[in-house]
């Protein structure tokens, strides 16, 4: 069975890929509303909606470098900190290159989450643990999109699509607390930071 500290930091993680797939989602939900106040035509809403993979997809190399070589706790929990901030951000944008702004930072917060799972999964439980661990990622990775269109769709449509942006980024910044009480213990993570390590130069060039 897993261990009091092994549930409570996993219980964590997948709180967090749950607010994850929230917070990515969100606008798709309310992106009628935003583009009738904000005067958004078809081609900007979808270069707001494909915004947030540009830098999702193009960060998660440089990512796994850097769970690699510094502790992962806090290069995780900045990530989120940056994440939840841009879903609260979105909520008080006034305009097409604000809400991009907001956009391209929450890809770019949310690159670490993968690489981060990984690296504490693989430090943290056995191999005979992973596989709970994984399909419990997976799970909050699944309820976070149902949670988001349900609540999402309420929310705005009693208080308006800002309110639940500002709602959910503000709350979400919450989940630090308890990460650094109960984020798992750096020296079961080393980093790696032998000179023979490949640098992020080489890495992109393979």
């Amino acid at each position: 069975p897993l261990t009091g500290p092994q549930t409570i930091f996993l219980g964590l993680l997948v709180l967090s890929i749950c607010i994850n797939y929230i917070d990515r989602g969100s606008l798709a939900v309310g992106g009628k509303m935003v583009a009738d106040e904000l005067h958004l035509d078809s081609e900007q809403l979808g270069r707001l909606f494909s915004a947030f993979f540009w830098t999702y997809a193009l960060l998660q190399i440089p990512s796994g470098w850097l769970v690699d070589r510094y502790n992962v706790n806090w290069v995780y929990g900045t990530g989120f900190a940056i994440w939840s901030a841009a879903t609260l951000f979105t909520g008080l944008s006034h305009g097409f290159i604000l809400l991009m702004a907001a956009r391209l930072l929450l890809g770019m917060g949310e690159s670490v989450a993968y690489p981060s799972y990984s690296r504490i999964l693989a430090a943290n439980f056995k191999e005979h643990q992973r596989g709970l661990a994984n399909c419990l990622i997976d799970a909050g990775s699944k309820a976070g999109p149902a949670l988001g269109v349900l609540l999402g769709g309420k929310i705005m449509a009693l208080y308006g699509w800002r309110s639940f942006f500002v709602l959910v980024g503000g709350v979400s910044l919450l989940w630090i607390i308890p990460w650094i009480i109960w984020s798992p213990h750096p020296d079961s993570m080393p980093s790696c930071r032998e000179a023979t390590a490949p640098a992020i130069r080489q890495i992109f060039s393979k």
